[in-house]
């Protein structure tokens, strides 16, 4: 580049020299080095050329040869679920091997709490687990007679509890099946604790004492320290209330907010019918794109199926062994319907949970319809998840200019139930990132945190690697995309989704500082070391907010 004018008239206010930059241009150019003032991006090129911009309070990084990469950017998570998960039970697998283990845990939480309290927790896997089910009421009871226990499956979808939290939530033998829901039950009629999908899981939970704002607050500057440590710098946050929106602004306001946000509003907030589902989205004061570089609105989020782990994910065909079992769809079509034509005409962009085909199909209708009323083509509406996509699905997508925002950790964290419960030959297309991007489609890759953990290196190593975390099944080698497509769908392709390409996403003249520094290259390192980076620094806007 050209860097006469700026060495005379500018001097950066800082440098990174000596690295390798992968500035995820149009070309995916490498530079070694790069310049920020006034927390943008000012030129990139070599260190000779760069070091002429350094002035006399120029703050200066020798990279020693280390990488450099735009701030990742994780296209869908659940923030203050993730920071609350911090100060619960962790259920996953490792390191709970069993059952037992889990309810050990519990015990431990239990003989600590006055009676009455809850304890929660959250993240088991029954394919992970050496028992291979899922826990149950009577497991519970053992260990907590006398507190409430509430344990969320890792898919967010399926709740277990113990006989006291039934019983503080009314749920009996004699309790129906509320529409979109499950409450599971033995041979005998009696619920043995498992709740599946939220019509069903909110009879307990909403006797779960709501977590306060202060505490909001607070799980949100935990969530984005845990962000800035693991490189991310952007995030969209799928699904919150007008509350935590303030809580976001307060902790901002506070400097406890180190990382970008995209916030989406709730489509549906407990058991609210569609009229008063309606009436909220109509009465919300601010639509798309309202807000500024760290916090911005982007839309609504929905949500009309489960998940494939938990076998609620609405599929075309029956889940493995289960010839009446092909999910749930949790939302009437109609109300959904409204709901996304409720929104589509405040202008809002809308994304919505869909992850088995029949899921899909039905989102994609809901599209189709709605794009009669005001269009859709350009405002970048997404579906979520998107497992079983078809060659008519495709089609719509790229006619509509649908964006898929999609989380390969599920292929590795989850990707064990999922084999299991559809089987060898359609877990080769779930989540097939290939066949998308070769259709056209913008994909935005991130975690759903704290679905799976939301270490952005697993999950962009899931989308190369496909495979699973416990027993390495290939979860489908002809979808796997090539390492610069899998560091595209953490950067610019996120960006995309909430229309900031043209600010973040990339390392380019005029665009936000983001950068991270990272103790490997990934595009040359062996596959399987890209699950492992670590990341060194975190700069947003020309800070530093995280070093090793």
């Amino acid at each position: 580049p050209n860097l006469s004018m700026f060495k005379m008239e500018i001097k950066a206010d800082l440098l990174l020299l000596n690295g390798i930059v992968m500035t995820v241009d149009r070309e995916f150019n490498v530079v070694e080095a790069v310049a920020v003032k006034y927390g943008k991006i000012i030129a990139t090129g070599t260190t000779s050329e760069i070091e002429g911009l350094k002035g006399k309070e120029t703050e200066v990084i020798d990279l020693e040869g280390r990488p450099v990469l735009p701030g990742l950017i994780d296209s869908h998570l659940h923030v203050v679920g993730t920071g609350l998960l911090l100060s619960q039970i962790n259920c996953r697998t490792p390191p709970m091997a069993s059952i037992s283990d889990i309810c050990a845990a519990v015990k431990e939480e239990a003989d600590k709490a006055e009676p009455g309290d809850w304890i929660l927790g959250r993240g088991w896997d029954q394919v992970k687990l050496s028992d291979h089910r899922n826990p149950t009421r009577w497991d519970l009871d053992k260990v907590s007679p006398e507190n409430p226990v509430w344990l969320t499956r890792t898919c967010g979808h399926i709740g277990v509890c113990n006989s006291l939290a039934l019983e503080i939530g009314g749920v009996s033998k004699d309790t129906p099946q509320p529409v979109g829901g499950n409450i599971e039950k033995d041979e005998g009629g009696e619920p043995t604790g498992l709740l599946e999908e939220g019509p069903a899981m909110i009879l307990v939970r909403r006797h779960i004492p709501p977590t306060s704002f202060e505490d909001t607050v607070k799980a949100i500057k935990l969530a984005s320290k845990a962000f800035s440590e693991a490189g991310l710098t952007g995030v969209v946050d799928a699904g919150i209330d007008s509350t935590t929106m303030r809580a976001y602004q307060r902790a901002a306001d506070e400097g406890g907010l180190s990382v970008r946000v995209n916030m989406m509003l709730h489509g549906k907030i407990g058991d609210e019918t569609p009229d008063e589902s309606v009436n909220r989205i109509n009465d919300f004061p601010i639509t798309t794109g309202y807000g500024n570089d760290l916090l911005r609105f982007l839309g609504l989020k929905l949500l009309i199926d489960g998940g494939i782990g938990g076998r609620t994910a609405l599929l075309r065909e029956p889940y493995e062994d289960q010839e009446d079992n092909r999910g749930i769809l949790v939302m009437p079509v109609e109300d959904l319907q409204r709901r996304v034509d409720a929104g589509n005409l405040a202008g809002m962009n809308i994304g919505i949970h869909c992850a088995g085909g029949g899921a899909m199909d039905v989102v994609l209708n809901a599209f189709e319809q709605t794009n009669k009323k005001r269009p859709v083509k350009g405002r970048r509406y997404s579906i979520i998840h998107a497992y079983q996509p078809t060659e008519e699905n495709f089609e719509t997508c790229r006619r509509l200019g649908i964006v898929v925002a999609s989380q390969p950790s599920f292929l590795y964290y989850l990707g064990d139930s999922y084999h299991e419960n559809v089987g060898d030959e359609r877990s080769k297309w779930l989540k097939p990132h290939r066949a998308w991007i070769d259709n056209g489609i913008k994909v935005a890759a991130g975690t759903d945190s704290p679905v799976t953990p939301y270490l952005p290196f697993p999950s962009l190593w899931a989308s190369i690697a496909r495979k699973t975390e416990v027993l390495g099944t290939q979860m489908g080698t002809e979808q796997r995309v090539t390492r610069e497509e899998a560091i595209r769908m953490y950067t610019i392709k996120g960006a995309y989704y909430t229309f900031e390409e043209g600010t973040k996403g990339s390392i380019e003249p005029g665009k936000l500082a983001d950068m991270i520094v990272i103790d490997r290259d990934i595009l040359t390192c062996k596959e399987d070391e890209i699950k492992d980076t670590v990341v060194l620094r975190t700069i947003l806007g020309g800070k530093t907010v995280y070093e090793a």
